[in-house]
């Protein structure tokens, strides 16, 4: 005679806690590698008594001493700042954020006055500028 009735199956429970290691492994690596991925220039910035520190999502915008722009370490053409400049207080309005501008010291006057009326023209709340704290210098 066969025996037809289900048989109880033995602990196949899965244990989670390898793979749960394992994600958080991963997690603190991309969280370490990413602080690794920050380029970025060496610019002589022009000392201020009241500078602050900042967090949060911060776009940086370069002013080079030639009147050249990078946005984020990419070089934008001056024609092209303006639509650069809109996409990025666009994803403010999304995610805020803070946009800084690094000009060097050197950079031609002209062209600082340009990116901050591009930046009001846009819908910009605030245009942070970069300093250094007069100690660093």
């Amino acid at each position: 005679m066969i025996d037809l009735r289900s048989r109880k199956k033995r602990g196949a429970d899965l244990d989670i806690t390898p793979l749960m290691d394992m994600i958080f492994i991963l997690l603190i690596f991309f969280v370490v590698a990413s602080a690794f991925s920050v380029r970025g220039l060496n610019i002589d910035l022009p000392a201020a008594h009241s500078s602050e520190a900042l967090s949060g999502r911060i776009v940086e915008v370069r002013l080079e001493e030639d009147g050249s722009f990078l946005c984020d370490g990419i070089p934008v053409e001056r024609d092209f700042l303006r639509y650069k400049l809109q996409d990025i207080v666009r994803g403010f309005k999304k995610e805020p954020g803070q946009l800084v501008l690094k000009a060097s010291p050197k950079a031609p006057v002209e062209a600082l006055i340009f990116v901050v009326d591009e930046v009001r023209m846009l819908g910009g709340e605030r245009l942070m500028v970069a300093t250094a704290r007069p100690e660093e210098q």
